[in-house]
C-alpha cells in the first residue's frame, strides 16, 4: 500500500509510451489514478468501480462481483445443493463485470458493441480465457 510508488511507476511507463494501465495494486493504484491525471492518459481500476476517483480518466473498473458469489452459495446451501470446494464465478454467471457509468460511459460508448460481442465469445466458450491455476509452471 504505497500511493507514491505507484505513482512512480506508472509515470515510468507512461513515459515509455503506454496509454492504459490496469491497476490491481489496492491502494497503491490510487497513485497508478493520479499519474493517470497528471499524464492525461488512462486507467483501469480493480476489483470494485473506481471510476468516480478520477472522472474522465479511470476508463472502466473491473468488478469482483463478491455479492454474486456469497449470494449463490448461500441459495445452494438453502437448496441443500451447496457442495464444499472452490466456486469460480466469471462473465457467465456475473462473478466478474466491467463498471460503466456516469463517469465513463462517453469513454467505453465507442467500444462498447466490441466489449459485448468480445463478452459474448467468451460466455459462449468461442475464446478460451486461461486459467492461471491451471497453468504449468
Amino acid at each position: 500500500m504505497n500511493p507514491t510508488r505507484g505513482k512512480e511507476l506508472a509515470l515510468s511507463q507512461y513515459g515509455r509510451g503506454v496509454d492504459v494501465i490496469f491497476h490491481a495494486a489496492g491502494a497503491s493504484g490510487l497513485g497508478v489514478f493520479d499519474a493517470a491525471e497528471e499524464k492525461q492518459k488512462y486507467a483501469i481500476g480493480c476489483d470494485s468501480n473506481q471510476n468516480d476517483v478520477k472522472p474522465g480518466r479511470i476508463a472502466s473498473s473491473m468488478l469482483k462481483r463478491v455479492d454474486t458469489a456469497v449470494f449463490e452459495i448461500i441459495k445452494a446451501e438453502k437448496n441443500g445443493t451447496f457442495q464444499a470446494g472452490r466456486h469460480d464465478f466469471g462473465l457467465k454467471d456475473n462473478g466478474i463485470d466491467y463498471a460503466v457509468d456516469k463517469n465513463n460511459a462517453a469513454l467505453i460508448a465507442p467500444y462498447k458493441a466490441k466489449l459485448d460481442e468480445v463478452r459474448a465469445k467468451i460466455v459462449a466458450g468461442e475464446i478460451k480465457v486461461p486459467d492461471y491455476y491451471l497453468l504449468k509452471k
